[in-house]
C-alpha cells in the first residue's frame, strides 16, 4: 500500500528558494518595463536587437516546457524510447530554418509573422488571410499549446503542493470553476448538485483527512487497481485489496466500506446507487484535488502574466534566458541523482529486463522501433517511416513561424537570426532531452508501469507523472526545491512567450489594422480633430489586455485534455499538409493568400469528417494496408496520427495547389516589392526577377539557394542527428543487445566524434557576415 505522503512534500527551504524565483521573474519584468513600453517594437520584439545566445537560448526555454520532461518519462513505458522520433524527426526542417529560412525572416522584418501577409499577398484574400491566421494562432493554435503545458503543471502541482493553505475567496472561485465545467466531467451528476447547493462542502472533509497527500494512490484507484466499488462484481482477492486500500486512509479507520451514506458531512441524497465509502471518497478526493491544482495554477499564471504585460518580449526573453539555465541545471542534478538511487545504469537496465522481461525492455529501449513493437502497443515502424518521410516536412511551421519567427526577427541582423536558430536546433535536439530520459528509465523501474490483478493496466497520466514522483522520491531538502523552481521556470517560459506571441497577433493584426481605424475615424469626427491618431502608449495598454485575455483562454483550454502527449498528436494531426504551403510561399512567387486559405481550411474540414467518421464502419475495418510488410497500416488507423497524415498532407496540399492555379496571382508591384526585399531567389522567382532587372538592371539577389548553404544543411543535420544517437548509444549501450554486431560504446564515441567535426564544419563555414545584411536594391 502506498505510504502516506507529508502534508507538503516541500520544506520550508524548498518552498523559500521557489517564491525567491518566482519573485525575481516579477522584478525582472518591473524593470524592463519602462523600456517595453517605449513602443510596440520594443514591446514585441524587443527593439530588434538582440544577440544569437540570447534569442537562441529563449527558443529553447520556450520548448522545454513543463510538458515535456512529463510526455517522455511517459512514453518510456506506454510507447518506447523510439516514440521521440515524434520531435527527433524535426531536426532536418530545423535546419533547413536556420540556412535558407532565418536569413528571409530578417530580411522580411515584419513587426509579426502574420503581418508577412501583407508583405507577400494583396487584396482582400490577404486581409482575410491575416486576421484569420491571426485569430488562429493567438486562440485555437496558441491555446491548445498553453493548454497541455498547463496539464502538466497541474501534474506537477498535485504532487509537489498536495495541500496548498486554504484562501477562502480563491477556493470558492475555483470550486465553482470544477463543477461548472468539464472538469467534474469524472464526477457524479448528483454529487455536482450537492456541491452546488451548499450541502457539500470537499473541501473541509478532504483538508481534514489529509485526501490530497497521495496523488499517486488515486491515480492508481483510477486505473482500477482496487477493483470496483460495485464490490458484488469483485472477487475475494478483489475485494480484500480494495478493502486493505479502503483502511489505508484516515476515514477507512473510521467508517465501514459498504455504508457510504453514513460518513459524517455527506448527504445521503449525494450518494450515487453502487457506491461504496471508497468511491464516495474518491468522488470528494476528485473535486478537491483539481481545486488545489488549479487553485495554484491560477496563482501562478498571474506571475507569469505581470512579467510578460510589464516586460514585453524582453521581459520574457531575459526571463527564458535564466529559467533556462536553472531548469536544465536542476534536471541535469535529479538525473544524476536518480540513476545513483536505483545503483548505476547497470542496475538500471538489470531490474528492467527484470521488471518487464528481456523482449518487452529491449523494445521498450530501442533507440529505433523493433520488429515486435505492435505486440507490446510500442511505437511501430510503420509510424516511424510516416514521420521520417512525411511529417518533418509537411507540419505547421516549417519555415520558422510562430514563436521562432519572433525570436529571428528580434535578431541584430539576420547572421544573428540564423546563429540563434542554429543553437536553438544544437541544444534541443541534441543535449537537453537525455536527462529527462534518464529519468523516466528510472521512474519505469520505481513505479513499474505493470498490470493490476485484475488484469488493467495504469493509466499514461500515472505514467507521466513518474518523473515527479521521481523528483520527490530523490532529492533532498534544497535540491527539491531548485528542482520545482526549474519546472515552474520551464512552465513560466512556455507559457510567457505564447501569451505574448498571442497578444502580439491580436494587436498587431486584428486590432491596429482593421479596428483602430475605425475607432480613430469615429474619434475624429465627434471632435473635429482631423489629424487624431492614438499613441504608441494606447497600443501598448491594448496589448496588456490581449495579454490577459490569451492567458485566460489557456487556462480554460486545458479543462479539456487528459494527457500531455494526446494534445500533442492532436494539434499535429490537424497541421498536417499547411507546412508544404509555408516552404513555397518563399521561394515560388505564384503562390498566393488563397493556396494558405484553402490548405488551412481544407485541413479543418478534413480532420472534422475523420473525427466524424471514426466510430463509422470503415474505422472498424479489418483491413489492412500493405500486410505482411513493414508498412503495413490498418485502414482503422487512418484516422488517429500519424497514419491521419496519408490522409491529410497530400489532399490539402491538392486543394490548395488546385486554389492557387484557379485564383489570380499576387499583385506585381507586391510581388516585386517582396523579391526586392527579401531577395529568396532561385528558379520559383525567375519570373519576377526579370520584371525587377527591367526596372533596376544592376540588382542583385543574395539568394540562400547555393551549394554552401545545402552543405551546411547537410552537415548540422547529420551533425545533431549523431550526437543525439551516440549519446543514446553511450548510455543504454549493449544493455537489451543479446550478441551486438559492434560494441555500443565504441560506436556512441564514433557517432560523436563524426558529429563533431560535422557541426565544428558548420561553424568554421558559417557566413561571417550575412549577404543580406546589406541588400542591393539598386
Amino acid at each position: 500500500m502506498p505510504p502516506e505522503m507529508p502534508s507538503q512534500p516541500l520544506s520550508f527551504l524548498d518552498g523559500l528558494i521557489v517564491l525567491l524565483f518566482i519573485g525575481g521573474s516579477l522584478l525582472i519584468g518591473y524593470f524592463l518595463s519602462r523600456r517595453a513600453r517605449h513602443s510596440t517594437d520594443e514591446y514585441f520584439k524587443g527593439g530588434g536587437n538582440m544577440g544569437w545566445f540570447m534569442l537562441g537560448t529563449s527558443m529553447v526555454a520556450t520548448a522545454f516546457a513543463a510538458d515535456t520532461p512529463l510526455a517522455l518519462t511517459g512514453w518510456v513505458v506506454t510507447k518506447g524510447l523510439s516514440q521521440n522520433w515524434f520531435w527527433w524527426s524535426m531536426v532536418p526542417i530545423t535546419m533547413l530554418g536556420v540556412f535558407f529560412y532565418a536569413p528571409l525572416w530578417k530580411r522580411a522584418n515584419p513587426q509579426t509573422d502574420m503581418e508577412l501577409v501583407y508583405q507577400r499577398y494583396s487584396g482582400r484574400s490577404a486581409n482575410a488571410l491575416r486576421v484569420g491566421k491571426a485569430l488562429w494562432l493567438a486562440f485555437p493554435f496558441g491555446c491548445v499549446n498553453m493548454g497541455w503545458v498547463n496539464k502538466a503543471m497541474t501534474v506537477i502541482i498535485n504532487y509537489t503542493i498536495p495541500e496548498f493553505p486554504r484562501l477562502p475567496l480563491v477556493d470558492s472561485l475555483m470550486l465553482w470553476l470544477v463543477v461548472a465545467t468539464p472538469l467534474s466531467s469524472q464526477v457524479d451528476p448528483q454529487f455536482r448538485e450537492a456541491i452546488q447547493s451548499g450541502q457539500l462542502q470537499p473541501m473541509e472533509i478532504a483538508y481534514e483527512h489529509g485526501l490530497l497527500r497521495q496523488p499517486a494512490f488515486w491515480s492508481a484507484y483510477q486505473s482500477g487497481a482496487y477493483g470496483s466499488s460495485d464490490l458484488s462484481e469483485n472477487n475475494d482477492q478483489a475485494r480484500q485489496r480494495r478493502q486493505e486500500g479502503w483502511e489505508s486512509l484516515a476515514l477507512g479507520e473510521r467508517h465501514a466500506l459498504d455504508q457510504p451514506r453514513a460518513m459524517q458531512g455527506v448527504p445521503p441524497e449525494a450518494v450515487a446507487e453502487g457506491w461504496d465509502a471508497f468511491e464516495l471518497t474518491h468522488q470528494i478526493y476528485l473535486i478537491s484535488s483539481t481545486v488545489n491544482q488549479y487553485k495554484v495554477l491560477f496563482l501562478l499564471f498571474l506571475v507569469v502574466v505581470a512579467y510578460t504585460a510589464m516586460g514585453g518580449l524582453w521581459g520574457v526573453m531575459v526571463t527564458d534566458f535564466i529559467q533556462f539555465w536553472v531548469a536544465m541545471i536542476g534536471c541535469l542534478v535529479l538525473a544524476w541523482l536518480a540513476v545513483d538511487r536505483v545503483g548505476g545504469l547497470e542496475s538500471l537496465f538489470s531490474q528492467m529486463h527484470d521488471l518487464y522481461g528481456s523482449n518487452r525492455a529491449g523494445a521498450m529501449m530501442a533507440l529505433f522501433p523493433q520488429e515486435d513493437a505492435a505486440s507490446y502497443g510500442l511505437f511501430t515502424r510503420p509510424e516511424f517511416w510516416l514521420l521520417i518521410l512525411v511529417f518533418w516536412w509537411s507540419y505547421a511551421f516549417t519555415d520558422g513561424g510562430s514563436f521562432f519567427a519572433q525570436r529571428m526577427l528580434s535578431a541584430r541582423d539576420e547572421r544573428q537570426a540564423a546563429l540563434g536558430y542554429l543553437w536553438y536546433g544544437v541544444a534541443h535536439y541534441a543535449l537537453r532531452m537525455w536527462p529527462w530520459l534518464l529519468v523516466g528509465f528510472v521512474a519505469a523501474v520505481m513505479f513499474p508501469h505493470t498490470a493490476y490483478p485484475d488484469g488493467g493496466m495504469p493509466s499514461g497520466a500515472l505514467a507521466e507523472a513518474g518523473y515527479v514522483r521521481v523528483m520527490l522520491e530523490v532529492l533532498p531538502t534544497g535540491l527539491l526545491g531548485l528542482m520545482v523552481a526549474a519546472l515552474f521556470a520551464a512552465y513560466m517560459s512556455t507559457i510567457s512567450t505564447w501569451v505574448n506571441l498571442g497578444a502580439s497577433y491580436l494587436i498587431n493584426d486584428v486590432y491596429r489594422p482593421f479596428l483602430a481605424p475605425i475607432r480613430e475615424q469615429r474619434i475624429r469626427q465627434q471632435k473635429g480633430q482631423q489629424d487624431f491618431a492614438f499613441e504608441e502608449s494606447h497600443y501598448v495598454r491594448w496589448g496588456i489586455v490581449a495579454t490577459l485575455l490569451i492567458a485566460l483562454a489557456g487556462i480554460l483550454v486545458a479543462l479539456f485534455m487528459n494527457t500531455v502527449s494526446d494534445a500533442w498528436f492532436f494539434l499535429a494531426g490537424f497541421n498536417g499538409g499547411i507546412g508544404v504551403i509555408y516552404l513555397l510561399r518563399w521561394y515560388w512567387w505564384r503562390i498566393n493568400a488563397w493556396s494558405e486559405l484553402f490548405c488551412l481550411l481544407s485541413l479543418l474540414g478534413l480532420s472534422l469528417m475523420m473525427y466524424a467518421l471514426k466510430d463509422a464502419t470503415v474505422a472498424q475495418s479489418s483491413v489492412v494496408l500493405w500486410e505482411g510488410t513493414a508498412l503495413a497500416i490498418p485502414v482503422a488507423s487512418l484516422f488517429d496520427f500519424p497514419y491521419s497524415l496519408l490522409v491529410t498532407v497530400p489532399l490539402s496540399v491538392l486543394l490548395a495547389l488546385i486554389a492557387t492555379w484557379m485564383t489570380p496571382p499576387t499583385d506585381l508591384s507586391v510581388l516585386k516589392a517582396f523579391h526586392r526585399r527579401v531577395q529568396a531567389g532561385g528558379p520559383g522567382w525567375r519570373t519576377i526577377h526579370r520584371l525587377v532587372l527591367q526596372e533596376s538592371p544592376g540588382f542583385v539577389a543574395h539568394s540562400p539557394l547555393n551549394v554552401r548553404s545545402l552543405l551546411l544543411w547537410i552537415l548540422s543535420s547529420a551533425g545533431v542527428c549523431l550526437w543525439l544517437i551516440g549519446l543514446g548509444k553511450l548510455i543504454i549501450g549493449d544493455a537489451f543487445v543479446a550478441e551486438p554486431s559492434f560494441p555500443s560504446f565504441w560506436l556512441g564515441i564514433l557517432l560523436l566524434v563524426i558529429g563533431s567535426a560535422c557541426l565544428i564544419a558548420v561553424a568554421c563555414w558559417f557566413p561571417r557576415k550575412a549577404p543580406g545584411d546589406n541588400p542591393s536594391t539598386s
